[in-house]
């Protein structure tokens, strides 16, 4: 299981450009605290559907669901157990 959120923060550092290290990241800190805007949450969610071979309804993307890598995580799994 922590496989996907080890994958999770590797594609945030790598897609996002952010200058910190992967294992920096931790799976509850909300993700803005680490400079990811809106802006660059529509990068990620094409790059999770992409990499996780998932794709996400317009009602799966919101705050909530987009605020951590705990919480991305969960709708990565819940779109692949439909």
């Amino acid at each position: 299981m922590a496989d996907m959120e080890q994958g999770l923060k590797e594609l945030i550092v790598e897609r996002l450009f952010l200058d910190i290290d992967p294992a920096d990241i931790q799976n509850d800190v909300e993700l803005v605290d680490y400079g990811v805007d809106s802006f660059l949450l529509l990068e990620l969610i094409v790059a999770i559907e992409e990499m996780f071979e998932v794709k996400f309804e317009q009602a799966d993307i919101t705050s909530e669901t987009l605020k951590s890598v705990s919480t991305l995580a969960e709708l990565i799994r819940s779109k692949r157990a439909a």
